[in-house]
């Protein structure tokens, strides 16, 4: 019996096949060729591109239910609630993948306590256009870095694991959780200070390619700031056209549940700054760049995204702006990660 089973999904198989490259392939042969070509591969199992197994599967488990042959129908309730069958209930292979992610996503929000609260925070504050920019920079971090960003090992997670006797920070005796350590113990404000360094002599360096405009940066080796703002305000970054028209940057990296209140907290320091320089420019606008220690921006850097567009920047070199922000923030908190128990030796700021 299972002989005569199987050669009938086989011949269902060769059918799904054929009616799949009779319907999606063939007539692309002339009219495409480069389809043509990728479907070929694809439905030969040369590609991984696409998941054709699934499509398969489903082509086929259909077939079984709706088959006018009884011994045929038999077979697929036999199998209805077998363990590896799970796709019966849906109608594609996009459904089967969302269902997968969002499992996912309920898995890291709920099933695991910490990294839960860091996908929440990211997905309440986050700038949701930047998210899969986010997502392809992870993923093409080198593995210990990638492992870092979702493993979480702090000495408050070894100590809950049981892998460490205490969890306190070796600096100042305060429990070390990721925040601690990335964004708030006060024994580290000079690695901190190193990080933000980091993204800002980058974003010095973008800006000071484009001739029409001026800078003035809190950095050794550019013209401050203090020159137009007074000693009373030293932003970050200005960046003055030639039309005088005058962007403040003002950059904050801090930890992901803090994004919402760094911003809040520079609009209020600076806004009658804003309003002083109002009258000597033709527009002052403010550009409130809050990056997280992972390299998540907070929604409020849509206005950092409109500025590089006013400054003529087309979107391939906006977007490898914002990787190279989020591939700075990401490795220069895994190093002073992995510098947490240590001295510090100021290095010099990180270019990639």
């Amino acid at each position: 019996m299972y002989n005569v089973y199987r050669n009938k999904v086989r011949k269902l198989c060769k059918s799904a096949r054929q009616s799949y490259y009779d319907k999606k392939i063939l007539n692309t042969s002339e009219s495409n060729p480069k389809k043509w070509y990728d479907n070929i591969k694809s439905i030969s199992g040369l590609s991984k591109s696409e998941p054709f197994s699934s499509i398969f599967h489903d082509v086929l488990r259909n077939a079984l239910k709706t088959s006018p042959n009884d011994s045929i129908n038999e077979l697929w309730k036999s199998t209805n609630n077998h363990i590896n069958i799970q796709y019966d209930s849906y109608n594609s292979t996009k459904e089967v993948l969302k269902t997968f992610h969002s499992q996912q996503e309920n898995k890291l929000r709920n099933s695991l306590k910490c990294q839960g609260s860091f996908f929440e925070n990211v997905s309440k504050f986050s700038l949701s256009q930047l998210n899969a920019i986010w997502s392809v920079s992870q993923s093409k971090l080198p593995k210990n870095i990638f492992n870092f960003t979702i493993s979480l090992p702090t000495r408050k997670n070894l100590n809950r694991w049981g892998i460490s006797s205490s969890s306190d920070c070796s600096f100042c005796l305060h429990p070390e959780s990721l925040l601690h350590v990335v964004a708030g113990c006060q024994h580290y404000l000079k690695r901190f200070t190193w990080r933000h360094d980091c993204i800002l002599n980058f974003l010095a360096k973008t800006f000071q390619s484009l001739n029409k405009c001026k800078l003035h940066v809190d950095l050794p080796g550019f013209e401050s700031p203090s020159i137009i703002t007074g000693d009373e305000y030293r932003p970050d970054l200005l960046v003055s056209t030639s039309d005088k028209h005058l962007y403040v940057v003002e950059l904050t990296v801090g930890f992901e549940s803090n994004l919402t209140n760094n911003v809040n907290r520079k609009k209020a320091k600076y806004k009658d700054l804003i309003r002083e320089l109002d009258q000597n420019f033709t527009s002052v606008k403010f550009i409130n760049l809050s990056v997280s220690s992972l390299g998540v921006f907070d929604k409020e850097c849509h206005t950092f995204i409109k500025m590089l567009n006013e400054l003529g920047l087309d979107n391939q070199h906006q977007q490898y702006c914002i990787r190279i922000i989020i591939s700075i923030a990401i490795r220069s908190t895994y190093y002073i990660f992995c510098c947490r128990n240590k001295e510090w030796i100021n290095p010099e700021l990180m270019n990639i």
